[in-house]
């Protein structure tokens, strides 16, 4: 009778540990999932920055290399449209490049040229006075999505959409 006993108690605690394990694997499936890349193209837009401008625009990367830091190049043209002050547009034209550590996001830009001002009598030395569009964003899950900072002269809440189909 001991032994039987004894084996019951093991029983039911190994039927609770795998029931346990049964539950906690797809948590533990879903922390290990790999964050989707950001290869593609995106269309962004900021909310306002303190100038009354926002920055907009559309963007292609493209990945150069694989790791627990995913590295990444890209292009943008970017338009800062304003409401307020003597500017009213500039379009630019940057490259740039991109850093990915989960989903943490981060591209560093520069400034290949000034397309276009608005008005055209400030276009004169605003490829020294237009400063590079940097954003340090997150990508959702789905990879579709991607939110976070955008910094240069100023800084405002950014928001990536992806274009297009996704890229697995």
């Amino acid at each position: 009778m001991k032994h039987h006993l004894f084996q019951r108690p093991a029983a039911a605690g190994l039927a609770v540990l795998v029931g346990f394990s049964l539950c906690a694997a797809p948590i533990a499936l879903a922390q290990l999932k790999k964050a989707p890349s950001p290869e593609g193209t995106w269309d962004f837009k900021t909310a306002e920055l303190n100038d009354k401008c926002t920055i907009s625009g559309e963007m292609t990367i493209g990945e150069t290399g694989s790791g627990d830091t995913r590295r990444f190049t890209c292009r943008f043209k970017a338009v800062q449209a304003c409401t307020g002050g003597s500017i009213r547009k500039i379009s630019t034209e940057q490259s740039c490049t991109l850093t990915q550590a989960g989903p943490k996001v981060t591209i560093i830009s520069k400034v290949e040229r000034i397309v276009a001002t608005e008005p055209p009598e400030l276009m004169k030395g605003m490829d020294r006075r237009y400063f590079p569009d940097n954003f340090y964003v997150s990508i959702n899950t789905r990879g579709d999505e991607m939110e976070g900072m955008f910094e240069s002269q100023g800084e405002a809440p950014v928001k990536f959409r992806r274009k297009g189909e996704l890229i697995s």
